[in-house]
């Protein structure tokens, strides 16, 4: 007996020395932990998603991507509070974090060009997805506000604004398809402009956006289909093989043909023949 006790005793006071070590995770039951155990990693990269070095900046935001792609759902959550409570806690935490996010797209202008004539924006690229993962465990309501943020954003006037509201659509939309049937008529209009920017960078963003949402197209904006296809077929006669948007337009293109049904296709050749053969309206007086 006296054995049996003092091997208890010397097992208990392994336990207890695996939960003040407290760094192998095998003594440490996160269930029970009063704040989020993620949250002083997460402030350092809140943080460093401002640093002046872009590789900070990017890892910050590739960090990020990670945390919340495992763990959005329990964000900024606390023990002991009542379900509403914590819910709604983690909505205020996501919410600083996208803003965040969205800040980052618009002040950063990091940008190479040593791939060729199409920059690789990797800071603003990381940022927008992580804001799309982050999007995922949003309310439909703050989620819905960020993509009227990123569509307010993609008319500014500095094009690396544009260009990191673009990357954020790109990856925001697909990221939440159950709104959608609310939020693509609502930046459809935004994405069709976009496609007839000066910059060809930001046009290349453009049609990475709807690309990335072409299979709902016809659903949901079925009257935007034939100035969609006049402007791709517009871009196509501006660029060539070095341009930065051929791949994006032409894979956009390609996606359209391959999934719309030919009388789609032939009524909007039809429309935009019936457009450019109209007779301009007469001048008043003349």
């Amino acid at each position: 007996d006296a054995g049996r006790v003092g091997g208890e005793a010397r097992a208990d006071e392994r336990r207890r020395g695996r939960r003040r070590e407290g760094g192998g995770g095998e003594g440490v039951d996160w269930r029970e932990s009063v704040s989020w155990p993620f949250e002083p990693l997460c402030a350092e990269l809140r943080c460093s998603l401002f640093h002046s070095r872009w590789e900070r900046r990017h890892g910050a935001g590739a960090g990020l991507r990670a945390v919340l792609r495992a763990h959005g759902c329990s964000a900024g959550s606390v023990g002991g509070v009542r379900a509403c409570v914590r819910d709604e806690l983690r909505g205020q935490w996501l919410e600083d974090c996208a803003l965040r996010l969205l800040a980052v797209l618009a002040l950063d202008r990091f940008g190479d060009w040593s791939a060729g004539d199409r920059v690789t924006a990797p800071v603003r690229e990381t940022a927008a997805q992580a804001l799309a993962v982050a999007l995922r465990s949003m309310e439909a309501g703050c989620a819905a506000q960020v993509v009227r943020a990123l569509l307010t954003m993609s008319r500014e006037e500095a094009w690396e604004v544009r260009h990191g509201a673009l990357l954020g659509l790109k990856y925001c939309l697909p990221a939440r398809e159950d709104l959608l049937p609310e939020l693509l008529p609502l930046a459809t209009p935004s994405l069709l402009q976009a496609l007839a920017d000066d910059d060809d960078d930001v046009r290349a963003g453009a049609a990475a956006s709807l690309l990335g949402v072409a299979s709902h197209l016809e659903a949901l904006v079925p009257s935007r289909l034939p100035r969609l296809l006049g402007a791709l077929w517009d871009a196509l006669a501006s660029v060539d093989d070095l341009t930065a948007s051929t791949a994006s337009v032409m894979g956009l293109l390609a996606s359209l043909c391959a999934s719309l049904p030919y009388a789609t296709l032939a009524a909007a050749e039809a429309r935009g023949e019936a457009a450019a053969l109209s007779p301009l309206p007469a001048e008043a007086g003349g």
